[in-house]
């Protein structure tokens, strides 16, 4: 998965300790993907030494106790700004770099931090009033919480959400000849209705073909090999006199865009209504919005590229 071009791993596929590690948070209230009003912090402390929230949490505020967890906090992540409608949270602002510990926005409701293992990254902890400079303590593999310091709307309290994450050693493994990967794909959406704002969400099954590899090491790469996933969308013209397939979406485009879940489902939030004031469709290359759309999905195994065969969803 990429931030700003950028590629990391998701907290969910075995990320290990010398890796980019996207931590992301999904808030929704009521079903709905919805934007905190605040982000105040994202802050990272051993789960170990932290397995109840009354360790790191004030018994009145239920806030971070900054004055009993000032020598346990790993790294922190914060803003210029607290509000999440300011430009500090954009993710044209994730350049990496030893400060790149800011909090981004990647839709609604939708944020990241980059826990960055592979330099010497550092934040400041602003909490209560405190400056201090805190350089990255999650170097090493084990359990750990990240610690979200929100307020969901204007005029409410600051709340804490805590979520886990675990790195690895950074999957060494050793095998005694070439692994023979074959990947098979399957869009999960058959229909789609137009004006439907849907994920896109092509499941994908890895097979690792070799018979003299272990199968425990067969599981372990099912789980952890797909990397760099974008897709394509292309509309599928009937009328003679137009192009038979016109690009809707190129894999260029939506590679900042695309998740890749634990279980290898390589997703993304497809919003057709803006097929209505698309750019083809006022060049005339459209015959007509609805019908049939082809979806391929490109992502990288090893040193593979494998771009997916076509696979069709009709748009009604």
């Amino acid at each position: 998965m990429q931030l700003n071009n950028i590629t990391y791993n998701d907290r969910h596929n075995r990320p290990s300790v010398i890796e980019k590690v996207g931590l992301q948070a999904f808030f929704l209230i009521d079903g709905q993907y919805t934007d905190p009003y605040q982000i105040s912090a994202v802050t990272i402390f051993p789960r170990a030494t932290n397995l109840y929230p009354s360790s790191i949490l004030d018994s009145t505020t239920q806030l971070i106790d900054s004055a009993s967890v000032s020598g346990s906090v790993l790294m922190n992540f914060c803003n210029s700004s607290t509000l999440t409608t300011n430009t500090a949270f954009d993710t044209s602002n994730y350049t990496g770099g030893q400060t790149a510990s800011g909090i981004y926005r990647t839709g609604t409701g939708k944020y990241i931090v980059i826990l960055d293992g592979t330099i010497n990254l550092t934040g400041k902890y602003n909490l209560d009033g405190a400056n201090t400079t805190v350089t990255n303590g999650a170097d090493y593999t084990g359990d750990y919480i990240d610690v979200w310091t929100v307020n969901m709307s204007q005029g409410s309290e600051l709340q804490v959400v805590i979520n886990e994450f675990t790195l690895r050693k950074g999957g060494f493994t050793v095998v005694t000849e070439p692994l023979m990967i074959k990947a098979k794909n399957r869009l999960v959406n058959n229909r789609v209705t137009l004006g439907s704002k849907v994920d896109l969400k092509v499941a994908t099954t890895i097979y690792v073909e070799n018979t003299n590899v272990d199968e425990s090491i067969k599981n372990l790469l099912r789980d952890n090999v797909i990397t760099e996933a974008s897709i394509e969308i292309q509309k599928i013209n009937e009328a003679a006199n137009l192009p038979s397939r016109i690009t809707v979406s190129s894999f260029t485009n939506t590679a900042d865009l695309v998740d890749i879940t634990a279980d290898n489902v390589i997703r993304m939030t497809w919003d057709t209504s803006e097929l209505q004031t698309h750019p083809q469709l006022y060049a005339g290359n459209f015959d007509s919005i609805r019908g049939v759309y082809a979806i391929r999905t490109k992502y990288n195994i090893f040193n593979e590229i494998i771009i997916s065969d076509p696979m069709y969803l009709t748009l009604s």
